[in-house]
């Protein structure tokens, strides 16, 4: 069998956690008092999470600049100069050469 069954070793008992809180008492022995763990964003991540969220819902595919292209395409004005696409061929090569 590859990997085989996990074994782990070396656990300690387990300690009970008291969800009341305590009133001027100290907690019994084996009892631990339940605290909260807490989270605080900065503006920058909170602005960030909105945008993601915004981008998430943007379209793969912009119909707009779709229907534009296939227009010109169809009455012939559509027009690219050569030196812009071997401009991007190269640069796409040398990215991927680079990674």
């Amino acid at each position: 069998m590859i990997g085989g069954p996990l074994r782990i070793e070396g656990v300690g008992a387990n300690i009970q956690v008291s969800t009341e809180k305590s009133q001027g008492k100290h907690p019994e022995k084996g009892e631990e008092i339940a605290t909260k763990d807490q989270i605080t964003l900065s503006e920058t991540a909170k602005q960030l999470s909105k945008l993601m969220v915004e981008v998430s819902n943007l379209p793969d595919i912009r119909a707009d600049k779709v229907e534009e292209i296939k227009n010109a395409i169809n009455t012939g004005t559509y027009e690219i100069r050569g030196s812009d696409v071997a401009g991007k061929i190269i640069k796409e090569a040398l990215i991927d050469k680079l990674t």
